[in-house]
C-alpha cells in the first residue's frame, strides 16, 4: 500500500511540476514576444523622428541656403543615431545636400575650408 501511494502520489506530484513549468514557460515566451514587438515599435518610431528632424532641417536651410555650424553638427549628430538603428540611406542625400550648404551667409562652408588646407 505504501509503496502504491508514493509510486502515484509522486506521478501526481511530477505531473502537476511539469504543468506549473510549462505554464511559466508560456507565460516568459508570451513576454519575451511583446518586448520584442514594443522594442520594434519604439525603434520604427525613433527612427520615424530623426527622419522627419533631418527633413525638416534640411527644408530650413536649403531655403535659407546656408547652414549654421552648429546646426550642422546636429543635424551629423541625428543622421549618426539614424544610422546605428540601422535607418537606410534615403535621407544620405539630403545629409549631403546639407554638407555643401555654406556656414554662415558671408563665408564658404566648412567642409570646403578644411579641403583647402
Amino acid at each position: 500500500m505504501k509503496d502504491w501511494i508514493v509510486k502515484y502520489w509522486l506521478e501526481t506530484l511530477f505531473g502537476a511540476v511539469v504543468l506549473v513549468l510549462g505554464a511559466l514557460y508560456k507565460r516568459l515566451a508570451m513576454k519575451f514576444k511583446k518586448q520584442l514587438s514594443d522594442q520594434k515599435a519604439l525603434k520604427n518610431g525613433m527612427l520615424a523622428l530623426l527622419r522627419s528632424e533631418i527633413i525638416r532641417c534640411h527644408d530650413k536651410y536649403m531655403q535659407k541656403r546656408w547652414i549654421p555650424i552648429y546646426a550642422l553638427e546636429s543635424v551629423l549628430a541625428l543622421y549618426c543615431s539614424y544610422e546605428a538603428l540601422g535607418g537606410n540611406g534615403t535621407v544620405t542625400k539630403l545629409v549631403e545636400d546639407l554638407k555643401t550648404l555654406p556656414n554662415s551667409e558671408k563665408e564658404g562652408n566648412v567642409y570646403d575650408i578644411i579641403r583647402n588646407t
